[in-house]
């Protein structure tokens, strides 16, 4: 991994379509370069535990992925100090209320229902890039 730019944005998503739609969108905000896919939960675990995850700014995350939840990712990170407060859109075609109690236990910034609109992908990436509030708790 030594060969890639910063990565700055993940996104772990097993579905390709999405994977797509959402690489456009950052690419239309000058972010294309500076964002890797991970289509596996353990996979990820496994990237988010390596120095390259340090210059991470935000995390797209799919709830049903192969090998491990987005759930058992989410309490994973949220439960180590270097990634606690990373912002976190999930993305998912859940629609459990307690998928979307336990995303807001976790400090979820966003929950997308899919199949994921334009628009509501477009507020999403919105809210994440143009906050004001960058203080965390």
């Amino acid at each position: 991994m030594d060969h890639l730019p910063k990565t700055r944005i993940l996104i772990v998503e097993d579905n390709l379509d999405d994977v797509e739609l959402l690489m456009r969108q950052l690419k239309k905000a000058n972010l294309g370069e500076q964002v890797m896919a991970i289509n596996d939960g353990r996979l990820a675990m496994d990237f988010l535990a390596l120095p390259e995850a340090d210059h991470l700014v935000a995390l797209f995350l799919d709830l049903k992925l192969p090998s491990m939840s987005g759930l058992q990712l989410l309490e994973n990170i949220r439960s180590h100090d270097k990634r606690r407060n990373l912002p976190v859109i999930v993305m998912t075609s859940s629609n459990s209320s307690e998928d979307l109690q336990k995303c807001k236990d976790l400090r979820v910034l966003s929950y997308v229902q899919k199949p994921v609109t334009f628009e509501a992908f477009s507020k999403a990436v919105a809210s994440t890039f143009h906050r004001t509030d960058t203080a965390t708790t």
